[in-house]
């Protein structure tokens, strides 16, 4: 009788222990059909029907797409959606490798903190100091102000190259020093100071590729078998690498990367040799062990790649920016991201510091913007985060005299938006982010379905002149 009892309470001990992870299991799924159901532009509009998943890939035209949550401090799951190649016959899986464009750059960053760390690198002593066969050139900016480090990390330094353009499988490929110095067969030009160091922020991805030149120049290594080892290795980022070009070993696994026509890219994809700007391949997975190793060393836990003090540092913002990812907010609500954007591949990644909340969406499409935007809104509404959620708003009717006056094409630069009617609806057509509903929240407020507000300047006959939108962009009407 005794071992009977003593049987069954083994019996019950294992399945009181198997019942909450399979409740957990349970409540996961849940979560993931919610996300999956439940796209939206980011304006919602009470009573529009969502979207599945499904529908916005073959409306926006994405071939695959891979998502990583965060939650509670750990990855709460991982899955892949779509196809990793052009005739359709490889599903993307949570190991499908993507390129992580310009997310490369905190992971490359978190890779100079650690040198810092070590006390092979300063914060604020003059880049040149490091350099050996290249040196960034003086000017009557530099004279002045050094570039440094952190200006660096910061995009304050004032050099010049905003990003890359990759390079045709099989073409051949430039080094460091002949990408910093735009000498073929590079197809950027040089990097160099323009404008005074430390006195505002310009993304520079030229910068970041200076900080690569630092690095291989002061540990006498290739910059991936650095960052390999400083922090892929030590955060089991087994599915990403900085080899340039992806080595024929993991070609089988990469996403084949698409243009906004939907045609797949010759050769599937293009080449990054500025690696710590753009060149990390890498899954929503692994990024997210990023994320929670920054979550977990402000703890004091981690893996130990960076102390709590440094990491607190590489958190706090310059000019909106910190040592390698954007910052918003702060406090509690420190919010903490980074966006990327190669040829045929657009990714996103955000994560609450303090909440251990976070996100990692990939694509291998021209076109994944859009997407990723409404399955963060999904994300953030399923787990009820502060930010991303989609704005809530009534379709208001519009009177004839409302459309006649918002009609017409308006200019700011570059950026255009032709507002047109359709049954009865205002159409915003923009040169920067497709169409979308446009549609009155107020009297001269207007709104865009992708979050974008304007507001109006009327005339005295009450036709709309400018719009402003809420960067601070102007866009004039242009004269018919």
């Amino acid at each position: 009788m005794k071992l009977i009892l003593k049987t069954w309470f083994i019996a019950f001990l294992c399945a009181s222990a198997a019942y909450p992870a399979s409740a957990q299991n349970r409540a996961v799924a849940l979560k993931i059909q919610q996300i999956e159901n439940n796209l939206a532009s980011i304006v919602r509009i009470r009573g529009d029907p969502n979207a599945t998943l499904e529908q916005r890939m073959k409306q926006y035209k994405v071939a695959g797409l891979s998502i990583a949550v965060i939650n509670n401090g750990q990855l709460a799951w991982a899955k892949g959606y779509g196809f990793a190649n052009a005739d359709s016959t490889r599903r993307i899986d949570e190991n499908t490798l993507f390129q992580a464009a310009s997310i490369s750059k905190p992971i490359a960053a978190l890779t100079a903190l650690h040198w810092v760390e070590r006390g092979k690198l300063s914060l604020d002593a003059d880049i040149n100091t490091y350099l050996t066969d290249w040196k960034i050139p003086q000017s009557r900016f530099t004279e002045r102000e050094k570039i440094t480090l952190r200006r660096l990390l910061t995009h304050t330094t004032g050099l010049t190259v905003h990003g890359f353009r990759g390079y045709a499988k099989g073409k051949p490929l430039p080094s460091t020093r002949q990408i910093v110095t735009g000498q073929p067969p590079a197809n950027n030009p040089a990097v160099v100071a323009d404008t005074l160091p430390g006195s505002t922020w310009r993304y520079s991805g030229g910068g970041y590729l200076v900080m690569q030149n630092v690095l291989e120049d002061v540990l006498g290594k290739p910059f991936g078998q650095i960052a390999a080892e400083t922090v892929l290795s030590k955060l089991s980022m087994t599915n990403s690498t900085f080899e340039q070009p992806l080595p024929e070993r993991l070609e089988s696994r990469a996403a084949t990367g698409f243009f906004v026509s939907g045609k797949p890219i010759e050769g599937q994809w293009r080449t990054y040799p500025e690696k710590a700007a753009a060149g990390l391949w890498t899954t929503p997975t692994d990024l997210a062990r990023y994320v929670v190793e920054v979550q977990q060393s402000l703890r004091g836990k981690g893996a130990g790649v960076l102390s709590k003090t440094m990491t607190r540092q590489m958190l706090t913002p310059n000019k909106g920016w910190g040592l390698g990812p954007a910052i918003q907010h702060g406090g509690d609500s420190l919010l903490f991201s980074h966006s990327g954007a190669n040829v045929g591949f657009r990714c996103h990644l955000v994560a609450y510091a303090y909440r251990g909340q976070g996100a990692v969406v990939m694509t291998n499409s021209d076109n994944g913007d859009r997407l990723i935007r409404e399955v963060l809104a999904s994300i953030a509404e399923a787990y009820n985060w502060a930010d991303f959620k989609p704005t809530l708003v009534v379709r208001g009717a519009l009177s004839p005299e409302q459309v006649s006056a918002v009609k017409g094409n308006y200019q700011a630069g570059k950026s255009r938006i032709n507002v047109i009617e359709e049954q009865g609806r205002l159409l915003a057509r923009t040169s920067f982010d497709g169409t979308h509903e446009f549609f009155p929240v107020s009297g001269q407020e207007f709104i865009l379905a992708n979050g974008i507000t304007l507001q109006l300047r009327f005339d005295t006959a009450g036709k709309v002149t400018q719009m402003t939108d809420n960067a601070g962009m102007i866009f004039t009407r242009k004269v018919e």
